[in-house]
């Protein structure tokens, strides 16, 4: 008997220095290249444009297969990419943090952010998971209409207070299931973001009209639904972290095509976001 509760304790003891090590990883983790308060513009004296990328983990890029990194391969040397993606951040917290942003004195600056404003909707334990890593205060109850108003600052923050060029991305998609709820709640802010980029005159990239065209012309039964991306989460980033298996084997095991964990996004969904990225600022750059 007191083997056996031995046993069960180291496991236990495993199971949750495991979690320390990757919560730590990945909630923690800076992308390279990232805007810190206080710091010079690396680019400027080099002649390189500056590119800044604003979002959350689907553009920080460690728990999925990383589009600026692609960018950054596809352009190269004419360019000098900031990342300036963060885990779990929200319209809030990209606020919060714009002032370290607009000080990198950037050419060309794209903003991907919505989908945890979406998914913080979607559930009580979604939202206890944002107040508890402290995304959003917790007096605080993320809507529709409050990311209207933090999105709008965003943008005209940007363009005031820049001389950047500035697009705009629709959410990707939340969810292989085009008929869940998520999707139909990210319609709706995508929606908006086409409007305000119509509004202020800036350019809009459709990364979610894309995705949904791929998945309408490729359907199939899908082994997951949206209630399971927290599982799926977690789940993909053990596969990855402690087996080793890279995002596209993830996703492949998952039944999915574009998302191991409705969330994040393998190489083909961090293609289409690269491509209309790339795109727009060669035709933005002569």
């Amino acid at each position: 008997m007191k083997i056996a509760l031995l046993t069960i304790g180291g496991i236990l003891l495993l199971l949750l220095i495991t979690y320390k090590y990757l919560e730590g990883k990945i909630r923690h983790h800076r992308p390279r290249h990232f805007p810190r308060k206080g710091q010079v513009p690396l680019a400027g004296a080099s002649g390189k444009k500056v590119v800044i990328c604003v979002g959350d983990s689907i553009t920080h890029g460690n728990v999925s297969v990383n589009y600026v990194d692609m960018l950054e391969r596809w352009l190269g040397e004419p360019y000098f990419f900031y990342n300036a993606g963060v885990n779990s951040d929200l319209s809030y917290t990209v606020l919060e943090r714009l002032d370290d942003i607009i000080a990198t004195q950037p050419d060309f600056v794209t903003l991907l952010i919505g989908t945890n404003d979406v998914n913080s909707t979607m559930s009580k334990a979604a939202l206890r998971s944002y107040y508890q890593f402290k995304k959003v205060s917790k007096n605080v109850l993320p809507d529709f209409e409050g990311y209207q108003r933090n999105y709008t600052e965003i943008v005209r923050r940007l363009k005031t207070e820049t001389q950047a060029q500035i697009a705009l991305l629709s959410l990707p998609i939340m969810g292989e299931d085009l008929q869940n709820e998520a999707n139909a709640r990210a319609d709706r802010y995508s929606e908006f973001i086409k409007q305000t980029a119509e509004r202020e005159g800036l350019t809009y990239l459709a990364v979610r009209e894309r995705m949904k065209e791929f998945l309408q012309n490729h359907p199939k039964a899908l082994r997951y639904s949206y209630d399971d991306t927290l599982k799926l989460v977690y789940l993909s980033v053990i596969k990855h972290e402690i087996l080793g298996q890279d995002w596209d084997k993830i996703c492949l095991s998952h039944g999915m095509d574009l998302s191991q964990d409705n969330l994040h996004f393998n190489t083909r969904g961090a293609a289409m976001m690269a491509s209309l990225v790339e795109n727009w600022i060669k035709n933005r750059s002569y």
